[in-house]
């Protein structure tokens, strides 16, 4: 009889080899796609952040009208309110932001209305969010009647954009809007 040398099939230590390479592979798969998932939850929340932007300055803009009437029921071109000197002081209580005091003139009421609204919607959409709002005087506003008073307003947005550390980091989305 002849000594059989020739080996058929594979062995235990290549298949457990085989095996571990596959799993080492399949765990790295999975990685790529928890993390595409996290950074595709980081972009929700910055076009979140865009929109609400967008709203806040539409809502700045509804408030500039020519046609606004004074205390006294005289139609003249008032001064549009400056949403700046109403969003401070804000507060959050649970999870609803409130603007502080609110103001005897009707206009800055009008703004801390809606400064009030649109924090509240901040607040419900965006997770740990806040906003601060800063402004200046327009340097070089058109030359017509109602032009009278517009501010470039700078409105930046933060939320909790990654809530898996221990730390969490902030999401910062920041925008100009001229009145």
């Amino acid at each position: 009889m002849r000594p059989h040398n020739k080996q058929s099939g594979i062995s235990l230590i290549e298949m457990m080899i085989s095996l571990a390479i596959l799993a080492i592979g399949l765990l790295a798969l999975a990685a790529t796609q928890s993390r595409a998932m996290m950074m595709n939850q980081s972009a929700y929340f910055r076009s979140v952040a865009a929109d609400l932007a967008a709203d806040l300055s539409d809502r700045i803009r509804a408030n500039r009208t020519p046609f606004l009437t004074s205390d006294d029921l005289a139609i003249t071109p008032l001064k549009p309110p400056n949403f700046d000197d109403t969003a401070c002081p804000h507060t959050t209580v649970g999870d609803e932001i409130t603007c502080g005091n609110q103001p005897a003139d009707r206009m800055k009421y009008r703004a801390a209305k809606e400064l009030t609204e649109w924090g509240r919607l901040l607040k419900n959409t965006l997770p740990g969010a806040g906003y601060t709002i800063t402004s200046v005087s327009n340097p070089n506003p058109p030359p017509t009647p109602d032009s009278l008073g517009l501010r470039t307003y700078t409105v930046t947005i933060t939320w909790i954009d990654d809530r898996s550390q221990k730390n969490p980091i902030d999401g910062t989305y920041t925008t100009t809007i001229d009145s």
